[in-house]
Parts: C-alpha cells; sequence; structure tokens
C-alpha cells in the first residue's frame, strides 16, 4: 500500500478480502505470513494498537456504542480528564461540518440510520489522524448526494497523504477513484495492478 494511494480490493464473497482487512485493522491476529508497517514487523492484537498504529477500519457492520452520542463516540479514547459536554459537541459540530456531514453530534448513535453511523465512523478515523482508512462496501447504504460527499473525502484524504483500502462490489466506483486494484478468489492473491489497465471485464475474468 503506497502512501496517498485509494487501493480497491475486489472479489466475490468469500474470496478473504474483509478477513484480510480485518487483520489489517487488529479485529483478527495474523496466523501466517507477515503484516508490515513503516517497514517493521507488526501483529496487532485489537483495533486500538492498530489505530496507534495509525490503521483505522470503517466497518460495514459498526463498531460505534449505541449509548453514547455521535461527539463522544468520535471523541472515544481521546478524551482529556476533565471535558464538558458543551465544548466537545461544538467541537464535533465544527469537525462533522468540515467534512460535509450533516449528523446531530448530540444524537444518540442508536438513533441514527446506517448511513449516519457510517458518517461517524469515518469521522473518528479521521479525527484520530490515521494514515491508513480501510472502506469495506461504503457506499452500500449511501444515498447519491452521499456517496458525492463520501468521494470528495476519499480524494481530499488523498492530497493529506492518507491511504484508503476501498473494498466494494461496485467495480465501476472501484474503476473510477482507485490509482490501483488488487483482487482475490478462495483467500489467495490472483493479481494487482493499476486502475488503468483493468476494465469491468478484465475484473470479473480475474474474480
Amino acid at each position: 500500500l503506497r502512501p496517498g494511494e485509494v487501493h480497491a480490493l475486489l472479489g466475490e464473497n468469500g474470496a478473504g478480502k474483509s478477513t484480510l482487512t480485518k487483520i489489517m485493522a487488529g479485529v483478527y491476529e495474523v496466523t501466517s505470513g507477515e503484516l508490515i508497517v513503516n517497514g517493521a514487523r507488526v501483529s496487532f492484537k485489537t483495533p486500538a494498537e492498530a489505530l496507534r498504529s495509525g490503521i483505522a477500519m470503517v466497518f460495514q457492520e459498526t463498531s460505534l456504542v449505541p449509548s453514547l452520542t455521535v461527539a463522544q463516540n468520535i471523541y472515544l479514547g481521546n478524551e482529556k480528564f476533565l471535558n464538558r459536554l458543551r465544548g466537545i459537541y461544538i467541537a464535533a459540530q465544527q469537525f462533522l461540518q468540515s467534512l460535509n456531514f450533516g449528523v446531530d453530534p448530540t444524537m444518540y448513535v442508536s438513533q441514527l440510520g446506517a448511513a449516519q453511523k457510517q458518517m461517524v465512523e469515518i469521522a473518528r478515523a479521521v479525527h484520530h489522524k490515521a494514515r491508513v482508512i480501510i472502506f469495506d462496501e461504503p457506499t452500500a447504504t449511501l444515498t447519491p448526494e452521499e456517496k458525492h460527499h463520501f468521494f470528495a473525502l476519499v480524494k481530499r484524504l488523498k492530497r493529506d497523504g492518507v491511504s484508503i483500502i476501498f473494498i466494494s462490489h461496485a467495480l465501476e466506483e472501484a474503476l473510477s477513484i482507485s490509482d490501483r486494484i488488487t483482487i482475490m478468489r478462495d483467500g489467495q492473491h490472483v493479481v494487482t495492478d493499476d486502475a488503468k489497465n483493468f476494465d469491468r471485464d478484465k475484473i470479473i475474468t480475474a474474480m
């Protein structure tokens, strides 16, 4: 994974995409092979360890705390010892607006729809200054307008040097947004190449 690139990870259901990225994100421990970050071999036992190394995953099934507010979830694990909720809400409101996310920071996560939950997950990853962000089917629950905002954010993250791993069944989206594409089949690596060297038929054949 290169700095500041969008790398699409494609394959049919069961190809191993989510398992591989969950190893990167510290959800599963690696049982064979090597995970190397900035030239050093690593093995994460928890997502918090991965986040400390700059790797965050925006899960298809949300990892937010339903009983906390949007703002509390964004700052979770990064709070000061004493904070005033009002200050957190103001900061979260400004931060969400900077991302073009229309989410009320005072709402409880349990009150949000799927698309809004995903926005909060993304906001949390950006707030923690992740250098690698993994998106698992990020556009599946988004409206066309929300997709537009999402892709604009991806381009902004790229400009800031953040690397994006993009898992999607929407092949046209992968072709249009990614710099490189890796295709997996039955837990095995099939091919990695620049996106410009793929088209829909070539992807389907490799899958």
